[in-house]
């Protein structure tokens, strides 16, 4: 009987402690011929040589440039100084202490530190305190991957690449050499660039399935051009460096949540349909939700950015940035809110965090101090394009109060607003004197996660969170923490990668990938420019996009006049109102992604490798995604076609929707893509299949299934009909 006792105890013993070795991960330093190793339950992520070291230290002088957001910033390092000297010592279990020096010089100590349950994995770096530059050299694979970095338009794998870490205007183009990014240069100097971005973020995952996060808020720059090693430029204090690593994707998304932080779910009546952005005042926005409604449309909201007032610009059309109802532009708005609302659709505004001087909410701020100052003391105040702003200081505690109580508290959810965009936050200067005595440099990035707790707390202190949606551009580290919903910004109206309709797909998964799992984008894009405007082809091919995606809004535009819009033909509002159709048939679905972001940090459109991790393919994918584990889509971003190649992932076979065809993974495959139907594929596993395979019979085409304009066709049949008439005649 005893020797019966002792083999379960035995290898209850075996299994404790392979539960305690496998669960409580920890950093290890290994001696190597000259230098060390740094792993991390056994992923190499340091390899320091003499010949190679892995910190470098130094001074610099940067210099930065703004205007309306854009930052011109040139940077010279004035030393570099190597440090291949390492001593390696280890205090307790749970800590080691690397000093790197150059012959005792330049002393700068590397603590590696993992918490007590074996998940926190630290490394806080010292250096000296006359310097103010580090180099980081994290170790690189030959054939690694690399994704994060914010949200990042133009490459979702961030390897042969330099991207700094600085938000800003995305640009417009953003690929230099082409037409609209040179003349947007000669404009203002706003054309951009492959890595500008509203939301930049120092988090990288590497395909060696670990990731990397930099607490730091000052500006750097991610290096990934060398082959052997990652080089990390931090400027200032290179503060303290998370680690974490797992065995797959969704594990390593879960620690980056519990590190970051995650977003709440929507409210249930996002899904219920599209949020149409329209203006112009109340009879006018009426009109075109009764036109929407008219031809089918699933309407769940009116966002009227122009709730405020307007202003014209060279630009376009722009809103008067004082944050009241314009009673004039809008009568009885606080009534038809109360009305629209019974009916299930909302009303949704807009603010930012700055205030036209024109305004008497600016005068109101200006007198109490509220502003971000220069350095004279005075408010800092910045020109957005032919009219002048000061910009809350978020970080004096009564201007923080006063704008979060007083302006969106009363002046918007009082009102009865159920959501906002929550735009800007990126525009400010380093020059900037701020409240808590932080470096403008220092703040400008960490400015906009203030900006999203701003409003959350709006939200949240009025009890209107799991009701009121809003959503935001600009972000960095911690907005993960605070923001409902965020949005790509301003796209430009046509099909180029830099910054039309594809740009949106790495975006998506890059913020995802960044901790960031609910985003979406403005229906048909935004910028119009140089003669450039929508085209309805454009717009159902956004549309169809954003049938995947959390939440559905279109966008006038910054030149509605010139650009085609949903409402410009009961053909265009046919197709618009199917596809939101198909959308909400998915309601159940997209509900379980949303908690499933909420709970866990899946983010909702994923990329290929979160599921299939050993299909080598997939890593270099990045204008296909999952939206969820079950549905594959590939939108078509080129115009003027009908067919579209589609890379199914190895190990599962997919369902193509509208074909009802079924294909072995691992192959790429060519389906018809015509507009309305784009590549969608779900898993025929899929607990959801039997949903997924009534969507296309739910949502038929409209009978004018060819796309043309309902109010062009009598003519395009009268000419076919004068075709006819004469080939007869010539028989």
């Amino acid at each position: 009987m005893a020797a019966r006792l002792t083999c379960p105890k035995f290898f209850l013993h075996v299994l404790l402690w392979t539960i305690l070795f496998t669960t409580c991960r920890a950093f290890t330093v290994r001696q190597t011929g000259d230098g060390v190793d740094v792993l991390l339950d056994g992923t190499l992520l340091l390899r320091h040589e003499r010949a190679n070291p892995a910190i470098l230290v130094g001074t610099g002088t940067t210099i930065f440039r703004e205007l309306h957001g854009n930052f011109n910033i040139s940077d010279t390092v004035d030393s570099k100084i190597a440090l291949p000297d390492v001593d390696v010592t280890q205090p307790s279990s749970s800590e080691y202490r690397l000093v790197f020096s150059s012959g005792g010089n330049y002393q700068t100590e590397m603590k590696l530190m993992t918490g007590n349950e074996g998940h926190d994995h630290v490394m806080n770096i010292s250096i000296p305190v006359d310097l103010d530059r580090t180099w980081l050299r994290l170790y690189a694979d030959d054939g690694e991957h690399v994704y994060g970095g914010g949200e990042q338009f133009t490459y979702f794998d961030l390897r042969g690449r330099s991207f700094p870490i600085w938000t800003r205007e995305q640009g417009v183009g953003r690929q230099p050499g082409t037409f609209v990014t040179d003349e947007a240069n000669r404009r203002d100097g706003g054309g951009g660039d492959y890595h500008t971005t509203y939301w930049p973020q120092p988090t990288i995952v590497s395909s060696r399935r670990y990731f990397c996060h930099f607490t730091t808020t000052d500006y750097m720059v991610m290096d990934f051009t060398e082959t052997n090693a990652h080089v990390i430029q931090i400027w200032g204090s290179p503060g303290v460096i998370h680690f974490g690593s797992a065995a797959t994707f969704r594990e390593i998304s879960e620690q980056i949540g519990e590190l970051l932080g995650r977003q709440p779910e929507l409210p249930d009546w996002v899904h219920d349909g599209a949020i149409l952005g329209v203006q112009g005042g109340t009879s006018e926005v009426l009109k075109y939700l009764e036109q929407a409604e008219g031809q089918g449309v699933k309407v769940n909201g009116l966002w009227i950015q122009d709730w405020a007032g307007r202003i014209r610009t060279s630009f376009g059309r722009r809103l008067f940035w004082n944050w009241a109802w314009d009673e004039d532009q809008y009568p009885g708005l606080r009534e038809e809110i109360v009305r629209q609302k019974a009916r299930g659709v909302r009303f949704l505004g807009y603010i930012n965090p700055h205030l036209n001087k024109l305004g008497d909410l600016y005068t109101i701020a200006d007198s109490r101090g509220y502003f971000v100052k220069n350095s004279t003391g005075q408010t800092y105040i910045q020109d957005f394009g032919e009219f002048f702003c000061g910009t809350i200081d978020l970080t004096n505690p009564d201007a923080f109060q006063w704008y979060k109580n007083e302006v969106i508290v009363k002046n918007m959810i009082d009102l009865g607003l159920t959501g906002w965009m929550a735009d800007f936050g990126e525009y400010l200067p380093p020059d900037m004197v701020f409240h808590n005595g932080v470096p403008g440099r220092e703040m400008h990035n960490h400015y906009p996660a203030l900006w999203a707790k701003c409003n959350r707390d709006a939200v949240e202190e009025s009890g209107k969170l799991g009701e009121i949606v809003f959503w935001m551009r600009a972000g960095f580290s911690g907005s993960q923490n605070y923001s409902v919903m965020s949005w790509a910004g301003d796209q430009f109206v046509d099909y180029s990668l830099g910054d039309g309709l594809a740009s949106v797909i790495p975006a998506a998964l890059s913020l995802g990938v960044s901790g960031y799992g609910l985003s979406h984008f403005d229906i048909g894009g935004f910028t119009s420019l140089f003669g450039i405007t929508r085209t309805e082809e454009l717009l159902i091919r956004y549309t169809e996009m954003a049938v995947f995606t959390p939440m559905m809004r279109t966008h006038e535009g910054n030149r509605p006049a010139d650009n085609w819009q949903v409402y410009s033909s009961d053909s265009t509002l046919q197709h618009f109102g199917r596809l939101v159709g198909v959308h909400v048939s998915l309601k159940e679905y997209i509900r379980e992604l949303v908690q499933n972001n909420t709970r866990y940090n899946f983010p909702v459109q994923r990329p290929l490798f979160y599921h299939y991790q050993d299909d080598p393919m997939v890593y270099s994918i990045k204008y296909q995604y999952l939206f969820g584990p079950d549905v594959l889509v590939a939108p078509v971003y080129r115009e003027g076609v009908d067919t579209w190649q589609v890379y199914l992932p190895e190990g599962d076979t997919w369902v193509h929707l509208w074909g009802d065809s079924s294909y072995e993974g691992g192959q790429t495959v060519t389906v018809d893509a015509p507009l309305g139907q784009p590549p969608f594929f779900f898993r025929v596993s899929s607990k959801w299949a039997s949903l997924f395979r009534t969507v296309a019979s739910d949502n038929p085409l409209p009978v004018n299934g060819t796309g043309l304009h309902s109010d062009i066709l009598p003519y395009v049949t009268v000419l076919i009909a004068i075709a006819v008439f004469f080939w007869f005649r010539n028989q």
